[in-house]
This record gives C-alpha cells, structure tokens and sequence, in this order.
C-alpha cells in the first residue's frame, strides 16, 4: 500500500513548464482591454500531472513585440534546441535560445517573416526548417498583398534564413473576414507535404517543401463557403487531417490522396443540439498524440471546449463532451503526454487545466488567474529536461 502511495504522489509531482503569450486582444472580444506593454512579456507557469498550475515569476521575457504564436524546434542534432515567436505587429519572427539559469529563453536574432502579419508558424519533420504563416490584416482587408506561407531554414544559434515565399490572393464570401486572402496556419505533414489554411479563401493548399526548404503548391481544397479553415492536426498513424473552421464552428475530416489532394469525409459541427453560433467562432484544435480524441474550442457567447472521440478504422469523429471553457479561449494546448489539457481564457486573463480521462473525455483541474500575461493565447511547451533544470534553481 505503501508503495502504491508513493507511486501515486509521484505521479502528481510529474511536472511541465509552459510559456504562456498574449496575442493581444481580438477585436470582437469586447471584454478583452489591450495593456500593449504588458502583453509583450511571456511567463512562464509549471503544470503538475494533477492539474496544479504554478505561476514561475524568474521566467518573464519581454518579447519587445507581440507575441501572437511560439513554436519549439528540437534539436536537429545536438544542442537545446530552439523557440521562434511570431510577432505581427513587426511583420518579423523572433528566435530564442534556450540558457541558463533554468531554461529561460534568451532572445536572439529577428528575420523579416516574408509576409505581413505573422500568426502561426511550425517546425518541419526532419527539424530543418520553419514554416510561417502570413495572415495579412486587417479581417476586413480588400487587398491580399502581404498574404503569404514563408519557410526558413534554422541555422546553428537559431537564427533564421528566408528561402521561399508563396504569395496568396483570393476572397470568399463573408465581406467582413474573406475580402482577401488570409493565410491562419500551417501544419507541416509526413511525406514532405504542408496543408496551409487560408481563411479567406476557404481554401485549405497542400505544399511540397522541397529537401532545400523550397515549397511547391500541390492542390487547393475549398471547403463550403464562408466556414474560414483555421488551424489543422495530422493524425499520427492514420493518412487523416482535421481542420477547425473559424466562422463554420465546425471540424473537418479529410483523407488525405495522391499528390496531396484531400477528401472531404465528415463535417462535425461544435454547437450542442438546439444552440445558436451567433456571437461565437471557433479558435484551435488539438490532438492526443495516440490519435485517441480530439478537443476543439469555441469562444465568443459560447465558451466551450468540445470533445470528439476518433474512430481507430475510418478517423472519423463522435462528439463525446462539451464543457464550459474559460472567457472566450483563444489558444489551447496538451501537455505532459497528452494527460492534461491547458485552455487560455483571454477576456479575463486565465489559465485553466484540463485532466485527460482513458477515453479521453476531461475534468476539470484546476485554474490560474495571476502570473500570467494579460490575455493569453499562446503557449510554448518545453521539453521536459526543462523541468530539471528549474528545479535546481
């Protein structure tokens, strides 16, 4: 008994540092008060296996801009390691390097993003480079100059070399958010491939990122008018990808093809039975990394995060949950394995923990309203070497 006891209480201890970013306050959040200073400070917060969530004050950076996505790349081959953010209001990306005392980041060097307005960038497969995500404001901007999907190589020091730039231009149907062409996210894929969402153009573009980091577009697959492709997962094992729509509040289930052409398989909407999506939009979308479920959020009158069960033979979902999530939850991210799930409440600065169950459904752990930056949205896990390190401080 007794060491079932220790077993447990070190379970609990297992621990995780995050970097939670402000992505400033969303224009349509109308409880949400820009504090630009403030908001360009990343802190730092330990997540325990429980759910605790523990502020770290000695891990604060000022990013000197706005820190709307960060993004760690692992070490291609020996080293710490690399973060990048993205910071829209500079039209650049920021590199860090992990240093002492305790993993705290120091910032390096800065490179032109290759577009305007970066929002979301992510880290190839073989390590080797970063593809970025140019979303190009304003919503309602009537000219897609500065729309684009950007990659770098990362270089030794984490610095970063532009070597290719794919402009987007296009419109859809909704005046007030696809007048032009808005390029929300990019998600590198297996087989070399990345599926780049254009809200929009409600067009979700396969890329080849070429063995030099040059990219060549495949095929364009438009989703029904006006639903806004966000963010999107790859499933880990199956040839599967989901897209959370923005303006939709829907999931989509795609197969992937030859050529990277995808197949349209499911629709899975994040409205409960009877309710109204006027007044909300969906935000990001996550996957456990055995491919079990699927969360995705809703912000705006409805603040939920749902849960999708995914089907081992065919990927498809089943909804399987919905709970109440934190003032309007812009960013969401799974940690410590996938056992525990963080939600960023961005109108009234909060952090709250997520238990992951067996069948992937979620309780609730715990919340955290100080230490963080005002209005969160973006996280940066670390891995987990990063938690030994702050322990011997």
């Amino acid at each position: 008994a007794r060491v079932a006891a220790a077993e447990v209480e070190a379970e609990a201890e297992a621990s995780a540092v995050v970097y939670v970013g402000s992505a400033g306050c969303d224009g349509e959040d109308k409880g949400c008060k820009d504090s630009p200073t403030e908001q360009q400070v990343i802190r730092g917060v330990e997540v325990f296996a429980d759910g605790r969530l523990v502020a770290l004050p000695d891990l604060a950076i000022d990013m000197q801009g706005m820190p709307a996505w960060m993004a760690w790349a692992p070490p291609a081959d020996s080293g710490k390691g690399c973060a990048f953010v993205t910071r829209p209001d500079k039209n650049d990306l920021l590199a860090l390097e992990p240093g002492p005392p305790g993993w705290t980041l120091q910032p390096g060097s800065s490179a032109a993003a290759g577009g305007v307005n970066p929002v979301h960038c992510a880290v190839t497969e073989d390590r080797k480079f970063l593809l970025v995500a140019n979303y190009h404001g304003p919503d309602d901007a009537t000219s897609s100059k500065g729309a684009s999907v950007a990659s770098f190589s990362i270089n030794e020091g984490c610095s970063l070399t532009l070597v290719d730039s794919k402009p987007h231009s296009g419109s859809s149907v909704n005046p007030a958010r696809q007048g032009s062409a808005h390029v929300h996210s990019v998600l590198p894929a297996r087989r070399g491939l990345a599926y780049v969402c254009d809200l929009g153009m409600d067009i979700i573009f396969t890329y080849r990122v070429a063995p030099d980091g040059q990219l060549q577009e495949l095929s364009r697959t438009k989703t029904a008018p006006g639903l806004g492709p966000r963010h999107s997962v790859q499933h880990p094992t199956m040839p599967i990808i989901y897209v959370v729509c923005e303006m939709g509040q829907a999931v989509l289930t795609f197969r992937e093809g030859d050529g990277g052409a995808l197949e349209l398989l499911q629709t899975s909407s994040l409205l409960a039975d009877g309710a109204s999506g006027e007044g909300s939009k969906a935000a990001e979308i996550a996957m456990l990394p055995d491919g079990s479920a699927l969360y995705a959020t809703n912000r705006g009158k409805l603040n939920t995060v749902t849960t999708f069960t995914i089907s081992s033979e065919d990927g498809k979902l089943t909804r399987a949950q919905q709970v109440e999530a934190p003032a309007y939850p812009r960013g969401m991210t799974l940690t410590l394995g996938g056992s525990v799930l963080l939600v960023a409440g961005q109108s009234k600065t909060s952090l709250m923990s997520y238990l992951v169950e067996a069948d992937g459904t979620l309780s609730t752990g715990s919340s955290l309203t100080s230490g963080l930056p005002p209005n969160p949205a973006a996280f940066l896990v670390l891995p987990d070497s990063a938690v030994a390190e702050i322990d011997e401080m």
